[in-house]
């Protein structure tokens, strides 16, 4: 049996035994990070997201790391090899406590938000990793969650505040001439102290499973498909004890399209689910023990086989 690593920057492969996604039977094996990777991610990342960049027909995906002390991004090329490869930095302007990339027209934008602002930033990123600032609009201060939703032609940014249960969605237009224009289209109060907020598709359509650790319940939801709706809750019930007392959970999207979540304590229990096509529901598909006292979960995929960097 491999010892876990038990420090951070911490890797795990999670693979089947047959190397095809089954309902159970999955292992989890660390990963020696070298020492160019250990030395490409920022000891203090507090937030991650992932990059697609397509050119000369091929695509190559890239892993982003925040660094609060630096106010800067690290970008990373993900490889079979190092895992890692330090590739460039992106120096902001504003803070953010989240950032999230989507894509327009088959270019990438950055979207990052700080619950201490008062302003959501848009990027348009460019070839050579540097970022060009395409909106800055006013949404207000203390959400705790942003997130943009791709649906079809068009694309969303949600924003939750956990303290006030205030909800609202904002489409995403492009303008004949430059930059891009933000149009709130929905509003809700939610109830307040939902967290852990973990989005997926199914069908093309998208889904979010979000925890409330005060009332004790797990919630997955389905975001209608007008813009101008909001989200529908297709499960409702008690959570376990391990989402209620998880310390992070991390989504990503196997090569079939399932949809997976890893729930991560603060003592370095983690467990990998798998949900159901009809959301009502998930599989159980593993356990480990890795490294405690992580504070960001970072997933990635490198030649269809998930990884998962706990950080910090």
């Amino acid at each position: 049996m491999t010892t876990p690593n038990t420090n951070t920057p911490s890797c795990l492969s999670m693979t089947t035994a047959n190397g095809a996604p089954s309902q159970t039977d999955w292992t989890f094996n660390p990963v020696e990070l070298s020492a160019q990777a250990l030395a490409a991610i920022p000891a203090d990342t507090s937030a991650s997201a992932t990059l697609s960049m397509a050119a000369a027909g091929s695509t190559t995906e890239y892993s982003l790391f925040y660094s609060p002390s630096a106010n800067s991004i690290s970008v990373c090329k993900q490889s079979t090899g190092t895992i890692l490869e330090a590739t460039s930095t992106i120096n902001i302007d504003e803070p953010l406590d989240t950032m999230d990339v989507f894509y327009l027209g088959g270019l990438p934008y950055l979207s990052t938000y700080a619950s201490d602002s008062s302003y959501l930033n848009l990027y348009r990123i460019n070839e050579d990793f540097t970022l060009r600032q395409v909106r800055n609009q006013y949404v207000g201060s203390g959400f705790t969650m942003m997130h943009v939703l791709p649906y079809r032609d068009t694309s969303c940014v949600v924003l939750y505040n956990g303290t006030t249960g205030d909800c609202v969605k904002y489409q995403i237009s492009v303008p004949p001439y430059d930059g891009l224009s933000l149009t709130q289209v929905w509003s809700d109060s939610w109830a307040k102290t939902w967290g852990h907020f973990t989005f997926f598709g199914f069908g093309g359509e998208n889904f979010f499973l979000k925890i409330n650790q005060q009332h004790e319940k797990v919630n997955i939801d389905h975001f209608m498909d007008d813009p101008d709706e909001g989200s529908h809750p297709v499960l409702s019930k008690n959570a376990s004890h391990s989402l209620l007392n998880a310390a992070a959970i991390s989504g990503f999207q196997g090569s079939e399209g399932q949809a997976y979540f890893l729930i991560y304590q603060s003592d370095g229990s983690l467990s990998l689910n798998s949900i159901y096509p009809n959301c009502l529901g998930w599989w159980s598909l593993g356990s480990t023990q890795t490294a405690d006292n992580a504070k960001t979960l970072h997933t990635m995929t490198i030649a269809n086989t998930p990884y998962l960097l706990l950080l910090n």
